[in-house]
């Protein structure tokens, strides 16, 4: 039984059980069946021979009566026939056959013979009747007896079955309550019924799994604590409660008080600067799982954030060394092109500097916009460009080392073509960089191809190849820093395309990229389209003209240059080299406009400029700063050119700025709202203006160039006021900022195709708009 398993056992049983019912029944019923026919055999022998006794007797009177006449043989003869009979009948009874033998003896005794075998059939009917119901009895006792001993096996075989599989099932709860409690060596016996055997096979194997598990958990779990507290980042987890459930020492150092965390959602999955105890710490939150709590790593980044300050420092240091004389080199040569009485030889020579300083000046700027690219610090400075030109001017610079590989460089340059809104400056970068791609992946004899083109709200520049083309796997990672894809001439730094890529992203465009093996790639940069200067009464080229300029400059080749410069514009400009001096200037003579340097010895362009808007007389004077410390936060609202200097972006930036005065903001709001708003943008420094309805704004923006117009969409039909603005500063493009006081949503709010800011977050709104200009 223990080797089968509990329905093969049961199913057994069950058969033999059902088998020896079934031959009890079988010999009960054959019992009863042979008692029967014993009692019938011998009824009919009785009756046959009390029958036979009368006959017998009939056929002796008739014999003797016939003795002596004709019918006496035959009379005899009939007796002895009768009498044959009655023997047949009376074997097995020896009684009847001594009765039979002497009722054939004589006729004296004939009679009396018959008479007693007569008597002798009634008692064997008697006899038959009570042995038939003996018999009976008798085999229904054995069918009883032979059904209670078959149903006092199956009870023992049932409690035997019950038995082998009670003790396993007894086994394994015990053994699964001490492995609940812990005890992770309880095992149980593989024995009873083969369902039972594998069930406990199965728990040994479970428990044997569940021990080494365990077992590697806890080795985990050391390791892992072994790796937490000697991490030199801190760790710490905060429970939903806000307790500290766990903290490694790291942690408890950086963090001896948890209430200077800063809120979990604003750490959550970014990272988060914290200024404590003359540490920098980053701090980033992760959310646990369910409501666990949230997990903080800090990080100590004091030495970190002093390398950014130092490298920020050599940054700007650096710029400031190699942008000062490539200023002076680069204005200097401009300023000797313009001179018509230069022979076509000198011209020709003049020329060739030009282009090969503006080529200095671009891999000076490709170094140190790796730096501000990783440091998200690179700036772009747009205006309205024909890229037609930039693409002129890269070819030309391009057109020796593509002859050298005997390449055919083809342009495609319509006649009409929308202006871009974009930095000459950069995109001559962007496309130096993919033509010199393209030029170094494409074999000798190849073909290169630059073309511009209109294409819906933006401006297209194309360059294509007939080059090696591109996998899938390089086209996946081409914009990726550092990575090279294979073949070129080994040349490069894996940069280009990465600051292609981050400076398109700066002028709100994209680039695609479209590469096949074999058949050559498609760059295709597509820029914004500079809005047209609708309302604009005065050009700022034309606002220059008789006015009189401050040039402020320690370096006198780049004052005199600037000077120079704005001299072809019928501007008065007056140098000075100390922020001293210019105050001094500034105080005792009339100025429309000052250009400033910001890294200067004594006194910086910095405190120059604080001395400025600090003063009643001189806060209004626009200021154009012209710096290589032009991304530097302080400058944020303030018109910037960076150095080298473009001509250009200086004449359109120092005009825009004398055409625009000093109101940069132009604020629309309910007159309840501006006791809320006022501090808040003048802690932040910004000029504005007020104005509560559509017709205010309106002869507001006809009398000044606003830049940023912040709408508050509480005011009665604010769609009106949106569309009486008229933003005409350096941005060229209509920057608006709607806000919102958030006690309930203005009925205005729904009409405007705009997502309103909170109230406490427009001036810092306002000031992010005119830092990114």
């Amino acid at each position: 039984m223990g080797r089968l398993s509990i329905a093969r056992s049961l199913r057994v049983a069950l058969l033999g059980l059902a088998l020896v019912l079934a031959v009890i029944a079988g010999l009960g019923v054959a019992g009863l069946y042979s008692a029967r026919q014993r009692y019938e055999d011998r009824l009919a022998a009785a009756y046959g021979l009390q029958a036979s006794a009368g006959r017998l007797l009939a056929a002796g009177v008739v014999a003797e009566a016939s003795r002596k006449t004709a019918e006496g043989p035959r009379a005899q003869q009939a007796f002895d026939a009768e009498l044959a009979r009655a023997r047949r009948l009376a074997k097995g009874d020896a009684r009847s056959q001594q009765l039979v033998s002497s009722a054939a003896a004589g006729a004296g005794t004939a009679r009396a013979a018959l008479a007693s075998l007569s008597a002798r059939q009634s008692q064997r009917i008697a006899d038959a009747r009570r042995r038939a119901r003996h018999d009976t009895r008798v085999a229904v006792a054995v069918i009883i007896a032979g059904g209670a001993l078959a149903i006092l096996a199956a009870l023992t075989l049932v409690a035997a079955l019950v038995s082998s599989l009670r003790r396993p099932l007894d086994d394994l709860v015990g053994a699964t309550g001490r492995l609940a409690e812990g005890d992770l060596s309880a095992r149980v016996r593989e024995d009873g019924p083969g369902e039972l055997r594998a069930l406990g096979g199965s728990f040994n194997a479970m428990a044997a799994d569940l021990e080494r598990a365990t077992r590697r958990i806890e080795d985990e779990r050391s390791r892992l604590d072994t790796t937490i507290r000697s991490l030199t980042d801190g760790l710490l987890v905060v429970g939903a409660d806000g307790t500290i459930e766990h903290a490694n020492e790291r942690a408890c150092y950086l963090v001896p008080d948890p209430s200077i965390l800063p809120p979990t959602e604003d750490a959550l999955g970014r990272e988060v600067t914290l200024e404590h105890d003359g540490r920098t710490l980053v701090l980033t939150a992760a959310q646990l799982a369910g409501d666990a709590g949230v997990a903080w790593t800090v990080r100590d980044a004091t030495e970190r954030a002093r390398l950014e300050r130092l490298k920020t420092e050599f940054v700007a240091t650096a710029s400031h060394e190699l942008r000062s004389p490539l200023t002076s080199i680069k204005g200097f040569i401009e300023l000797l092109a313009a001179d018509n009485t230069l022979s076509d030889r000198q011209q020709e020579f003049v020329d060739i500097v030009a282009v090969s300083t503006n080529r200095l000046v671009d891999l000076v700027n490709d170094l140190l916009d790796v730096a501000r690219v990783e440091a998200g610090r690179a700036e772009v400075h747009r205006r309205p460009t024909d890229l037609r030109e930039v693409v002129r001017e890269v070819a030309t610079l391009m057109h020796p080392r593509i002859d050298d590989k005997q390449q055919r460089l083809q342009l495609d340059l319509p006649d009409e073509l929308p202006p871009a809104l974009a930095d000459p400056a950069r995109i001559r970068q962007v496309l130096t960089n993919l033509l010199t791609n393209a030029h170094l992946y494409t074999d000798k004899g190849g073909r290169l191809a630059v073309g511009v083109r209109a294409a819906g709200r933006y401006v297209a520049l194309d360059v294509a190849d007939d080059g090696r083309g591109m996998t899938d796997d390089e086209a996946r990672h081409a914009f990726d820093r550092f990575y090279r894809a294979g073949a070129g001439d080994g040349s490069g730094t894996g940069l280009g395309l990465a600051i292609v890529q981050s400076l398109v992203e700066l002028h709100d465009g994209r680039i695609d990229l479209a590469t096949e093996p074999g058949r050559g790639s498609r760059f295709t940069v597509l820029i914004p389209q500079a809005p047209p200067l609708a309302g604009v009464e005065e050009r700022p080229r034309d606002a220059l003209r008789g006015r009189r300029v401050l040039v402020i400059d320690d370096e006198p080749q780049v004052a005199q240059l600037i000077a120079q410069r704005l001299a072809t514009f019928d501007v008065d400009a007056t140098v000075a080299h100390t922020g001293t001096d210019a105050l001094q200037r500034l105080r005792a003579e009339p100025f429309d406009a000052v250009t400033l340097d910001i890294l200067m010895p004594g006194m910086s362009g910095f405190e120059v400029l604080r001395a400025l808007r600090a003063d009643p007389e001189l806060r209004g004077i626009p200021v154009v700063v012209v710096s290589v410390f032009s991304g530097n936060a302080a400058l944020a609202g303030e018109w910037v050119v960076a150095k080298p200097i473009d001509a250009d972006e200086l004449v359109d930036a120092l005009g825009s700025a004398v055409i625009a005065g000093r109101v940069r903001l132009l604020v629309v709001a309910r007159p309840q709202v501006r006791e809320q708003l006022a501090p808040q943008l003048a802690e932040l420094g910004i000029e504005h203006e007020w104005a509560s309805s559509s017709g205010a704004a309106a002869r507001l923006c006809q009398r000044h160039h606003f830049e940023v117009a912040l709408v508050d969409g509480g005011v009665v039909h604010p769609e009106n006021v949106l569309a009486a603005l008229d933003l005409r500063g350096r941005r060229l493009r209509r920057s608006v900022v709607v806000f919102s006081d958030g006690e309930s949503a203005p009925p205005g709010i729904a009409r405007l195709d705009a997502e309103p800011v909170r109230l406490a977050d427009a001036g810092a709104t306002v000031l992010d708009l005119l830092r990114g200009g």
